[in-house]
């Protein structure tokens, strides 16, 4: 892919995504391989300067958004490749204005995109020009759909409609066109179509060798309507909408990949906080932190391996199976991945325990801003133990301790028609009280680092003399309400073993160096991505946040429009198991 392309996404993550990036956005795309560009959420003076930039290096803008958040106004803009002429109009310019810079610069070029705003209780319009001497139209202002219709009909005998764009004044909708010269097959969308009709709408147009060239989408009256206009072709295409910048930064950088550029872009508001969005892909730079990003390594067996479960043979010593932070490398940046995401879909789960609900609490996907998770943990708010039990019915892959994270189960779960299609990872359980001080020594302690003085050693050493587990065999009482009874443990035969949704296999605890905050069940969900068969950590709920931007109960309705990712729960919501 070209360097460049991968340069702008950085750049626009690094300075966007987290402070001024508009809530969501859509996206059409055709086939091209050219250079192109991406830049969101900044000012005006900040944009003309980039639009400036970029100029000189033979890259023109071809679409620009503009939005206002937080009592400011920002910006954003597509470009592609090119070395004609060029122009922007300046912010600021009312209708008459518009139409006279518009009058003048049509001479040499050709107005390509349209944008209109209000700001201080005055509408304004911004305009995108790229050299061209055809035939060219634009519509007056304050057309209704009716009369924007017929001006579309009379104008479109030789030309063709390139750009549609529409506002409101008082209660009044109304709508401005761009034309250009033009004789090809091209369509009008329907007015008033929902996102399901304008799907099956854009469907149908692509087996007529039609593609969608501009699309345009607002509310009325607490629904959101979508306008498209369609031109002949037979190259490759794509839609998305709905979606965060993360995700949509991630499908932009996809696409330029298998020679598809993003031709237009849409920018809107949605319900869901700032807060809760943008935190599927942990903020991390693998290149300059000196480690890839949230890989778990978990030790292979016969029956648990990267393949699928039961197709291992002998793994090698001491070989791992990765279970990975759901990102898309591409070249040296890292993207969130949307393949997982968006195909983590079969609602199969149920909730893995049988405590009331009123009595128990959770994490989500980030402990806290900044502070990525990758998994859900559950807790009684009393601190006591809880049976732990299957979240949908599989088998049983693996049952062994892990040097961080303690005794750990493994389920497979097949979805779908796929075979293993989902593994279910249950830590910090109980095996024994008595077994489990003696690994806690064995296995987990000297896998710390054993420098003098070194924190997360001392700290876990303390916590075991602190609760009856000292390194000297012969002093040791576990103490009950930390290490549980020796009759508390996992079943010798559980391995192999074919589990029922809400089948106990085990009791929740605080056993490795990562458990010993409190008894626990901290339980990864990962999904095999369908293109490049590893496995990747995803949210059930859909929603990939702190814990404030989940239903405070755990079995409450996900009925936020923060879950913008599939929801994996059975009938839609955490629920026991029947």
């Amino acid at each position: 892919m070209d360097r460049q392309r991968l340069y702008l996404v950085l750049l626009v993550l690094l300075s966007a995504v987290y402070t001024n990036a508009q809530e969501l956005y859509s996206g059409v795309w055709r086939k091209g391989n050219g250079s192109t560009y991406l830049w969101s959420g900044v000012s005006w003076a900040d944009f003309n300067k980039k639009w400036d930039e970029l100029g000189k290096k033979n890259m023109r803008l071809i679409d620009i958004e503009t939005y206002e958040s937080g009592g400011k106004r920002y910006f954003s803009g597509v470009w592609e490749g090119g070395k004609d002429g060029y122009a922007l109009t300046p912010a600021g310019l009312d209708w008459a204005a518009f139409n006279k810079f518009w009058s003048d610069y049509s001479k040499t070029l050709r107005l390509i995109d349209i944008e209109t705003y209000t700001e201080g209780g005055k509408r304004y319009f911004l305009g995108v020009f790229r050299e061209g001497k055809d035939g060219h139209a634009l519509t007056p202002a304050g057309l209704d759909w009716a009369a924007f219709n017929k001006f579309w009909s009379d104008y479109s005998k030789n030309l063709r409609l390139v750009d549609i764009e529409t506002y409101t004044e008082g209660t009044k909708r109304y709508f401005l066109g761009v034309f250009r010269q033009g004789s090809d097959g091209y369509v009008l969308s329907p007015y008033g179509m929902d996102w399901t009709q304008f799907v099956k709408y854009w469907e149908d147009r692509g087996k007529e060798n039609l593609r969608l060239v501009d699309m345009e989408h607002y509310m009325e009256n607490g629904k959101r309507i979508f306008l498209g206009v369609w031109r002949s072709g037979t190259d490759g295409y794509y839609l998305w909408h709905n979606t965060d910048w993360q995700s949509f930064t991630s499908k932009w950088a996809e696409l330029n990949g298998s020679n598809l550029q993003l031709i237009d872009m849409e920018t809107f508001d949605g319900s869901c906080p700032t807060g809760c969005l943008n935190q599927a892909l942990m903020a991390d730079n693998p290149s300059t932190s000196g480690r890839d990003g949230y890989d778990y390594g978990i030790h292979a067996t016969a029956q648990h391996c990267e393949d699928e479960a039961g197709t291992c043979g002998t793994p090698a010593s001491g070989g791992r199976v990765y279970y990975r932070w759901p990102n898309l490398k591409i070249g040296d940046d890292y993207f969130v991945r949307n393949s997982v995401l968006f195909d983590a879909d079969d609602k199969i789960f149920t909730l893995p325990f049988k405590e009331s609900a009123s009595n128990m609490s959770k994490n989500g996907w980030l402990y806290s801003p900044g502070n990525w998770h990758h998994a859900m943990d559950y807790s009684r708010k009393d601190a006591k133990t809880f049976q732990i039990t299957a979240a949908a019915a599989g088998k049983v892959v693996y049952a062994g301790y892990d040097e961080w994270s303690g005794n750990t189960v493994i389920i497979s779960h097949n979805a779908g028609g796929k075979k293993d299609a989902y593994r279910t990872i249950y830590m910090h359980m109980r095996n024994g009280a008595d077994n489990d001080c003696s690994v806690a020594w064995s296995k987990s302690q000297p896998t710390l680092n054993q420098a003098a003085g070194d924190a997360t050693r001392v700290k876990y050493e303390n916590h075991l003399k602190n609760t009856g587990c000292p390194l000297k065999v012969s002093d040791r009482n576990p103490d009950q309400a930390w290490w549980g009874t020796n009759s508390q443990k996992i079943s010798s035969d559980l391995v192999g073993k074919n589990v029922q949704a809400g089948e106990v296999i085990g009791w929740a605890g605080s056993t490795g160096p990562g458990g010993q905050a409190a008894n626990h069940l901290h339980i990864f969900y990962a999904h095999r991505d369908p293109g490049d068969k590893r496995w990747y950590f995803f949210d059930p709920y859909g929603i990939y946040g702190t814990p404030d931007c989940y239903p405070t109960a755990v079995d409450g309705a996900i009925n936020t429009p923060c879950a913008r990712y599939p929801v994996a729960w059975k009938n839609g919501k955490p629920d026991y198991a029947q």
